[in-house]
């Protein structure tokens, strides 16, 4: 019985650590999955699902998340997100962690899938994280301050219960909307327009400079401003929706030029 509860506790405790720290939640990266899925080209969606054999963009999405449980894959933790503080102007200006960001990570993926010399695992595990990391780079909160890891340190409560802003973007704000992956797919498929031409073909740097921006137009919460809802809810859901929207397509577009006959 003892035995029992400690294997319960150690249960608790990853399922718990996998929470606090997933980026856009599950949810989340099955609706940028999804999107990139339904646009890739034939020839390539035939050849993705060979290598993923027979995963989806949509289900692989999550596979860094949970491989989080395994101490092994430590040295992948600070591949989820970046740091460009406010007072920076690019990228390029900023302190790098030895162990690398998700900037440095995708371009590398990008580049180890392109010429097929892959570094790290084989090229199923690459896809997964190329899948993951394009959707956390698109999250706002992922181009971290240098000050609140990423909103984690602000504590607020969404709709009465404990949160903090960084959950707020990564799981709650889709989470309220109480639609399916793959509804919500359907639901900005139809409703989100590009934010301009050929934006899929953007470099990697771009997209941390958009989220950078996102973050300091107003998604902090003045400091007095202790509890969120409906309001925040409605200014914010559409720049959210635009941030699945191009983590999608652009995921799509890389998946395609690589894979390209």
């Amino acid at each position: 019985m003892k035995n029992f509860f400690k294997f319960f506790s150690v249960v608790l405790l990853t399922f718990y650590f996998s929470i606090q720290v997933s980026a856009w939640g599950a949810k989340g990266h099955r609706i940028i999955g999804e999107i990139a899925q339904r646009h890739l080209n034939r020839d390539v969606s035939k050849k993705i699902s060979q290598i993923l054999q027979g995963e989806s963009l949509a289900m692989c999405s999550t596979w860094m998340d949970h491989i989080k449980s395994d101490k092994s894959f430590k040295y992948m933790y600070t591949w989820h997100y970046c740091t460009i503080p406010d007072d920076k102007l690019s990228y390029d200006d900023c302190e790098v962690p030895k162990s690398g960001d998700a900037i440095q990570t995708i371009e590398r993926l990008i580049q180890e899938l392109s010429t097929k010399k892959i570094s790290d695992g084989d090229e199923r595990m690459a896809i997964r994280m190329l899948t993951h990391l394009i959707g956390d780079i698109h999250q706002p909160l992922h181009v971290g301050n240098g000050e609140d890891r990423g909103g984690n340190d602000m504590k607020i409560k969404w709709f009465g219960s404990k949160s903090n802003l960084h959950r707020i973007w990564d799981s709650e704000l889709i989470k309220y909307q109480d639609l399916s992956y793959t509804e919500y797919v359907n639901w900005i498929e139809k409703t989100v327009s590009p934010s301009r031409l050929n934006y899929e073909k953007d470099p990697v740097r771009t997209w941390a400079m958009e989220s950078k921006m996102i973050r300091m137009s107003g998604i902090y919460p003045p400091e007095e401003k202790t509890s969120l809802g409906y309001n925040y809810n409605f200014k914010h859901i559409n720049p959210l929706n635009q941030r699945l929207k191009e983590a999608g397509m652009r995921l799509a577009h890389v998946l395609n030029e690589i894979y390209k006959k």
